[in-house]
């Protein structure tokens, strides 16, 4: 037998034991701890492990984690023995314990690289030297450097050479998954051997680095400075042959450190030519890539320029070089050039083996800002707003919040320039700061979600026109001159900060700033042209306009609230009324105030009614059965429906006929009546081909008919069951979008179809492709709802990817926006991911109250189309609450939790959603295969047979083939070996009577 924790180990006897007694660990899971066993400490890849367990099988990556999960549970007290090692895989820790003595284990090979070192570094022999060098005079060298600068590369390539000049004998220790000091030393014990059973000691250690002449690398050391500058101290200190190399994005601050700052890769000039730009050792790294990923792609002069602009804009920085060449595959040179306004988006899909902070340029700047303390973070988002060099007193001006002291601002600088995210340029006696584009991206980003945009903003104008009438003052300028405003790309952050001469004067809101039309006497105010019933016409044509229509928005609302106040006279019904009507239009889409809009829409239909016009009465009808249905009240929005589609028929128009059509059958598809809903859009949508006049009540939707009918049809065609006809119908949806130039049309065809099918189809490349448009589709026009919309998506691709935290902490922002806004519709799904990647991450309980809540509102209005999904959610986290309670309320929480997956399945099928109760069959028949009971979970895929397409690439229908071949190869086998445990329990009898439910 060997010990590992607690427990007692027979791998050929297929045993497992705890105090004696025999435990009841699935073939899976006990196949996976032989796997880590037999790897005697070194770390195991996850593809590593599901070959060796799943051969010749494509396993989903959560099957793994599961089984993990499993281990760690009856691990109990020891479950920390299996460690997760972040972007690499599992690791056993420590080296098991026989009954019988062991012979002592073989020494460990000097040099173990994290990452394969067959292709030189770009651009570095110097700087390779010169570390060399100094690692040779001194104990201690850290590279420092911003996230993605290749400091982890570089060290790596030096530990590398170093080991095979055999000059000394080279350990390197990976600290990224490491949080305190005895994690540290751990991780150190590891690298060198040492027995890790939780005892690591700075002593041990010594001890062993004073043997021999030899070299540490402690790679991402930011995270853990202060325990890792106390242990190399220690260490330097206790043993004179010691030579320690660290990477951080700042320094350890220790007397025996020296600090070699890597710099950029170096760019091309604006004017360079193409021999010189393809000298740059920055283009050299892009070219390199490219034609890796994308040997086809012709590289002429013009695309070597574009090449050199994109190096420029990304700063020469590795990391943000290599995520833009694997672009090219799908978007071109050009394509990638033009999109770098929106780089965190862009710059996604790093190498699989890369960790998790090294796959998009966003995560690796996530791991820098969530070390800085509150008022740095504050400072940080802030200086955002400076292009190119900045001084400390325009940080003060623009940056400093009230209850900072000059004292804090020195602090928030200096942390910020240790860790990297601030570049200090000394000028003279002078000292000026700077942000490379990348940084201040995300700072603006941060900036934005924290609501703060537009109040610094207006102190930086203020500041900046404060500056040029001190230089007007003594001569250098003249008090008039153009006061550079904040120079935001839309795509990248808002069209909240815009240029004020790209605006006509009726378009002028709020949420410009401008520097000049800032009164003296009242500083903040804007100046507004009178109203009259030309400008309101006006005005609400530009409310219409989408290119305009964020920034209308500010001036209608003052606008309607002089006309209600009649301040300044009232204009005629009309006028007011075709203004209320594009307003409360513009508002969903902008701002996503629905309770406004409902209040506006129904003064609408007042006015409407009272003034006897048919048309503007049709629109009103359809802007509140609009609002209704984003409001979740499915039986209001069918209501109102049924009287538009009374109202087409008695008026005669066949367009407007085939919207009420449209309506109607997207509110039954709300309610769950799937069957009804596309029949009606299949016919609504054939019959529109034919269809050429412009649809005026449409005007309240923001869309044409076309979009909302194709929209609607994708998705009940995917719930039903035809994945591959579902992902064609959304590109065709969003191909229609983008020739009608309408941004509008086109993110609801992409946030509310394309991108959620994706997902869930599993197409990593078009998810890219549709989030990356639909972020600078909104991001240009001031489109909030769909920009927040966006961003939960993007944390859903984050959780589905294997990051729950970076996705939930991405997610929950996003959601409470949309959740404030009331704009319900597109809740529950998201909801479902959250609460998902909650239970993942250990708040199960947390998870189960969010889905309580959403199935309240979901029953109670009418909303039944999400239900299977949420009740399948909740049974997943209830199942999770079981793994973590005492043995009689996990034995409660996994009767409940397949209760609920049950409920799901019946519900699905009665709705006629074939892909629920797909999904919800699978999570059973993992979780009864996790539990022994194959033959159960079996009898329930096999109800499966013949309703879907087995070779599609979709992942659910992924999962159902592999779940079919586990069934049928172990069915024999596991029936013969666990026939005891396959019996139904008590509790599961009186839950559905012993008998699996047929998957109608």
């Amino acid at each position: 037998m060997i010990q590992i924790g607690i427990l007692s180990v027979d791998f050929e006897q297929r045993d497992i034991r705890r105090d004696g007694h025999t435990l009841r660990v699935g073939a899976r899971a006990l196949d996976i701890l032989e796997v880590l066993h037999r790897a005697n400490g070194s770390v195991v890849s996850k593809d590593d492990i599901m070959d060796a367990v799943w051969p010749d099988q494509i396993v989903e990556e959560n099957r793994l984690q599961v089984h993990v999960a499993t281990l760690r549970k009856v691990l109990g007290a020891s479950r920390d023995l299996i460690k997760t090692v972040p972007g690499r895989g599992y690791l056993l820790v420590g080296t098991p314990r026989t009954t019988a003595p062991m012979p002592a284990p073989a020494a460990a090979p000097p040099f173990v690289c994290p990452r394969p070192q067959s292709a030189s570094l770009i651009g570095r022999q110097d700087e390779i030297a010169q570390i060399v060098d100094m690692i040779d005079r001194t104990p201690v060298v850290t590279l420092v450097g911003a996230g993605g600068i290749g400091k982890t590369s570089l060290a790596a390539r030096i530990a590398h050479d170093l080991s095979r000049a055999a000059r000394e004998s080279v350990h390197f220790v990976e600290l990224a998954s490491a949080s305190t000091n005895d994690d540290v030393l751990r991780a150190l014990a590891d690298a060198l051997g040492l027995p890790a059973d939780g005892t690591a000691s700075i002593d041990g250690i010594a001890d062993s680095v004073a043997a021999s002449r030899c070299l540490l690398v402690l790679d991402n050391a930011e995270h853990v400075v202060e325990p890792v500058a106390h242990l190399v101290e220690t260490l330097t200190a206790r043993a004179a042959t010691l030579r320690v190399l660290v990477t951080s994005r700042e320094p350890l601050h220790i007397s025996v450190e020296s600090v070699y700052r890597v710099n950029p890769l170096a760019v091309p000039g604006s004017d360079a030519g193409c021999d010189e730009i393809a000298a740059c050792s920055a283009v050299e790294l892009f070219l390199r890539r490219t034609r890796a990923a994308s040997p086809d792609c012709a590289i002429d002069d013009g695309a070597m320029r574009l090449i050199a602009d994109i190096c420029r804009r990304l700063d020469g920085l590795p990391l943000a070089i290599e995520l833009a060449a694997a672009r090219v595959a799908t978007l071109g040179i050009e394509g990638v050039a033009s999109r770098l306004d929106d780089r965190l988006n862009l710059l996604t899909g790093g190498l699989r083996s890369a960790p998790p902070r090294h796959q998009a340029l966003r995560a690796t700047f996530d791991w820098s800002y969530v070390l800085l303390d509150p008022a740095a973070r504050a400072l940080f988002r802030r200086v955002g707003c400076f292009i190119g060099p900045f001084t400390f007193d325009a940080v003060c001006a623009v940056a400093m919040a009230p209850d900072m002291s000059i004292a804090d601002v020195i602090a928030g600088l200096g942390e910020l320039a240790a860790k990297s995210l601030l570049t200090v340029e000394l000028d003279g006696p002078n000292a000026q700061y700077r942000l490379t584009g990348s940084t201040r991206a995300y700072a603006l980003e941060k900036l934005h979600n924290e609501g703060e945009l537009e109040r610094v903003a207006l102190r930086h104008a203020r500041y900046e026109r404060e500056q040029a009438d001190a230089r007007a003052r003594i001569g250098f300028a003249e008090p008039d001159r153009e006061v550079r405003p904040i120079a935001v790309s839309p795509r990248a952050i808002s069209p909240s900060v815009i240029n004020p001469r790209a605006v006509s004067p009726r378009a002028i809101s709020s949420s410009v700033i401008n520097p000049r039309a800032i009164t003296p006497s009242k500083p903040g105010a804007v100046e507004y042209p009178p109203t009259s019933a030309s400008l309101v016409r006006a005005l609400a044509r530009d409310l219409l306009n989408q290119s305009t229509m964020s920034d209308c928005r500010a001036h209608a609302k003052r606008m309607l609230d002089e006309i209600d106040t009649a301040s300044r006279g009232a204009v005629d019904a009309d006028s007011d009324m075709q203004l209320r009507a594009a307003y409360a239009s513009a508002l969903l889409h902008t701002d996503g105030d629905v309770f406004a809009a409902a209040a506006m829409w129904d003064r609408t239909l007042g006015l409407a009614r009272d003034a006897g016009d048919d048309a503007l009465e049709a629109r009103a009808l359809a802007g509140r059965w609009n609002v209704m249905l984003t409001m979740s009240e499915i039986h209001e929005s069918l209501r109102y429906a049924t009287r538009f589609e009374r109202a087409a028929e008695r008026g005669g128009e066949r367009s407007q006929r085939l919207l009420a059509t449209a309506m109607v059958a997207t509110s039954l598809h709300y309610f769950g009546e799937h069957a009804q809903a596309r029949e009606r859009l299949e016919a609504a949508t054939d019959a529109l081909a034919d269809v050429r006049e412009p649809v005026g009540a449409a005007l309240a939707l923001g869309i044409d008919v076309a979009t909302l009918g194709r929209t609607m049809l994708t998705r009940l065609v995917w719930m039903q069951g035809e994945p591959e006809h579902a992902m064609r119908l959304a590109a065709q949806a969003v191909e229609c979008a983008r020739r009608q130039r309408s941004p509008i049309a086109l993110c609801v065809a992409l946030g509310a179809a394309a991108v959620p099918i994706a997902l869930r189809y599993g197409d990593h490349d078009a998810i890219s492709d549709y989030l990356a448009t639909m972020r600078s589709e909104a991001d240009a026009h001031g489109l909030d709802l769909w920009r927040s919309q966006a961003e939960c998506l993007a944390g859903q691709f984050d959780i589905q990817s294997g990051h729950p935290g970076a996705g939930l902490a991405r997610l929950a922002p996003a959601l409470r926006r949309i959740e404030a806004s009331g704009f319900r519709r597109l809740l529950a799904p998201l909801i479902v991911e959250y609460a998902e990647g909650l239970a993942r991450t250990g708040r199960a309980a947390e998870a189960c109250a969010k889905l309580d809540a959403t199935l309240a509102r979901c029953r109670a209005s009418g909303e039944h189309l999400f239900v299977p999904e949420l009740l399948r959610a909740k049974g997943l986290a209830t199942l999770a609450q079981a793994r973590n309670a005492d043995a009689d309320q996990a034995v409660a929480y996994e009767a409940q939790g397949r209760r609920h997956l049950f409920t799901a399945i019946d519900l699905a099928n009665a709705q006629g959603a074939g892909m629920w109760a797909l999904r919800a069959t699978l999570d059973l028949a993992d979780h009864l295969i996790e539990r022994g009971r194959i033959g159960q979970a079996s009898a329930m895929i096999a109800n499966l047979d013949g309703r879907f397409e087995l070779q599609s690439r979709a992942s659910d229908i992924r999962r159902l083939v592999r779940l079919r071949s586990f069934v049928r190869a172990d069915d024999t086998r596991a029936e013969r070996r666990l026939r005891v445990r396959l019996e139904p329990t008590a509790d599961d009898r009186s839950t559905w009577g012993g008998v699996a439910p047929q998957i109608a």
